[in-house]
């Protein structure tokens, strides 16, 4: 019977045998290394190097090539999708057979931005998460190597370089991207309307004046303003003193407004005989953020008059047309209408008109008072209290 402490000592030789055969193979040579994974991934940033391969044995030495080649530097960096090759050293022996491991390196391209300067109010209260990149995964450092994370809810700082690094698999931008930032006390935006005839007649133009104004001490920028015409006009044409109106949307867009400055949009328009004759124009947005909201909207409602002047009558007592006819006339007992004859000499007067006139003279003059006109072209003159201005035109008088 064999000892209990011989038989442990020969399955301690039988051990070291079977691995010394399995480190150098059957013939005597050592035999390659071993890894978990022939292709392995590593982040640039952290600039691996040869040492950072996984690698089951201790005693290696790394080659650029299968067979042949120079020694590599264990500290040299790892290069972008690169096959490096190991050989197993073993009592000073080399393997010479080389594990194959290929190696990927994660370089996250740096972020963008459309602004490396980004401005902000200090009423927003604007903190690292409202600035602006294209990427979405994003961290934020307080200098462009090192330096400390900072946190999304960490409030901005005027004039300061903020640097943000993109984030793929794990795995950070080596380069990242400044920011700069700048604070600016909030501004006041203001719009207001005026039009230069509150109560026209149906189918008389009017011209509606919009005046926005940078009250504040910054400059605003990318600003749109919403123009709503009510169904009683139809749109003739417009111009602006800054930025573009585009008649489809009825958008008013001004790309900056100075400080102090103001931009007007004069925008013509035709009273129709039915609708609603309001118009509001409205600041829709602008940057930075506007400190006073409540006088970004302007509204002016018109009151047409349903005053019609038809410019042809024939007062030749047929029953039909017979008299020069103002629609709603009625209305304005204060009216005052004049009738002048080509040459410019007052032919009828008439205090509180009420379509009576029949192409009469009621003056003194070539024809004498009570005399009928003859037929041809006259101009009138109407002034009522209900009107910004006295309604001027022609007509026409036919006898036969």
């Amino acid at each position: 019977m064999v000892p209990k402490a011989v038989s442990k000592v020969n399955k301690t030789v039988d051990l070291l045998k079977e691995d010394f055969t399995e480190r150098i193979g059957r013939y005597g040579d050592p035999l390659p290394p071993t890894t978990k994974n022939s292709s392995q991934e590593f982040c640039a940033l952290n600039r691996p190097t040869l040492h950072s391969i996984q690698i089951n044995e201790s005693n290696v030495i790394w080659y650029h090539q299968e067979t042949n080649g120079n020694p590599l530097d264990p500290s040299s960096l790892l290069e972008e999708n690169t096959t490096y090759y190991a050989a197993q050293i073993i009592a000073n022996d080399e393997s010479p057979g080389r594990l194959a491991i290929s190696v990927l390196l994660g370089v996250p391209s740096s972020p963008t931005t459309n602004d490396t300067v980004q401005v902000f109010s200090t009423s927003e209260n604007p903190t690292i998460g409202d600035i602006k990149v294209t990427e979405t995964n994003i961290i934020w450092y307080d200098a462009p190597v090192e330096g400390k994370l900072l946190h999304f809810d960490t409030p901005l700082e005027n004039g300061i370089k903020y640097f943000a690094s993109q984030v793929i698999n794990n795995c950070e931008s080596v380069d990242r991207l400044p920011v700069k930032i700048a604070l600016i006390e909030p501004s006041d935006i203001t719009i207001t309307k005026t039009v230069n005839n509150k109560r026209p007649i149906i189918g008389e133009k009017v011209i509606l004046t919009i005046t926005v104004q940078n009250d504040g001490t910054s400059v605003f920028n990318d600003i749109v303003i919403n123009e709503q015409l009510g169904r009683g006009f139809t749109y003739i044409n417009a111009k602006t003193t800054n930025g573009s109106f585009n008649p489809s949307d009825r958008v008013w867009t001004l790309s900056s407004l100075p400080s102090l400055e103001t931009a007007v949009l004069y925008i013509e328009v035709e009273a129709t005989p039915n609708g609603d004759y309001s118009s509001i124009s409205t600041i829709e947005s602008a940057f930075p953020k506007d400190k006073n909201l409540q006088n970004n909207s302007a509204e002016i409602t018109l009151e047409p008059s349903c005053i019609t002047i038809y410019n042809e009558f024939t007062p030749n007592d047929d029953g039909d047309n017979d008299y020069f006819r103002i629609d709603c006339i009625e209305t304005f007992p204060e009216s005052v209408l004049q009738i002048f004859n080509r040459y410019g000499a007052l032919v009828y007067h008439k205090k509180g008109y009420q379509n009576d006139w029949r192409g009469f003279a009621n003056v003194s003059g070539s024809l004498g008072k009570g005399s009928p006109l003859p037929t041809g072209t006259y101009f009138y003159s109407l002034k009522t209290n209900g009107l910004s201005e006295n309604k001027t035109g022609w007509l026409f008088l036919r006898k036969e």
